[in-house]
């Protein structure tokens, strides 16, 4: 498995898994519980996402003899867009932190799950 079907895989497991859960804290606790998992949960896919696409082409830099410091660097923007993007969802108020936090729990899972079917498919 390639890390872009990796990725893929995980972004659909944590979509399925945000939009549930969205619906859940909705129905229990109300519209900025919902808005703050999906802002969470969005916020923790796209940093995964960008993050598998940065290292994938630092890793080919480097196996093609280049330099790879400007896409690591660029790692560091990866970390202060996320920072700021969770700082704007609740310094506003859209979202409740503690569900700001399940969002961004939702990662972990998926990923977990969408590694355990990769190792099933290939052994």
């Amino acid at each position: 498995m390639t890390i872009a079907d990796f990725a893929a895989r995980v972004s659909w497991t944590g979509g399925l898994t945000v939009a549930v859960m969205t619906a859940a804290a909705w129905w229990l606790a109300g519209v900025s519980a919902a808005a703050g998992v999906a802002g969470g949960g969005a916020i923790a896919l796209v940093n995964f996402r960008w993050l598998a696409r940065d290292v994938s082409r630092a890793t080919a830099l480097v196996v093609g003899g280049q330099a790879a410091g400007g896409r690591i660097s660029r790692i560091g923007l990866r970390q202060l867009a996320t920072f700021g993007a969770l700082g704007l969802l609740v310094a506003q108020g859209w979202a409740h932190p503690v569900a700001v936090g399940v969002g961004l729990a939702t990662l972990p899972p998926a990923l977990l799950a969408a590694g355990l079917l990769g190792a099933r498919e290939e052994a």
